[in-house]
């Protein structure tokens, strides 16, 4: 009785924790703080893709970089700092 108690009670836990986490923190997408002039310089192609967008925003002193689509970006690879 006594392992079904905390089992439940451990599950319904796991089930509140779960409820109240805030999920626009996983789905959020990057936007390039200061001007955007600065940080997506270079055009994104067929062969310059994330992974090299990536590498030069790192060369470049910037933590990550990948090719943005939408709108104001224009397929540009932006940075983040």
């Amino acid at each position: 009785m006594g392992i079904t108690k905390t089992s439940v009670t451990f599950l319904f836990l796991l089930i509140l924790a779960a409820f109240v986490s805030n999920y626009n923190v996983l789905a959020s997408e990057i936007k390039p703080r200061g001007r955007i002039d600065d940080q997506c310089k270079q055009m994104c192609s067929a062969t310059y893709g994330d992974g090299k967008c990536a590498s030069d925003c790192r060369k470049a002193g910037f933590s990550s970089g990948r090719c943005l689509t939408s709108s104001p970006f224009g397929n540009k690879c932006c940075c983040t700092k």
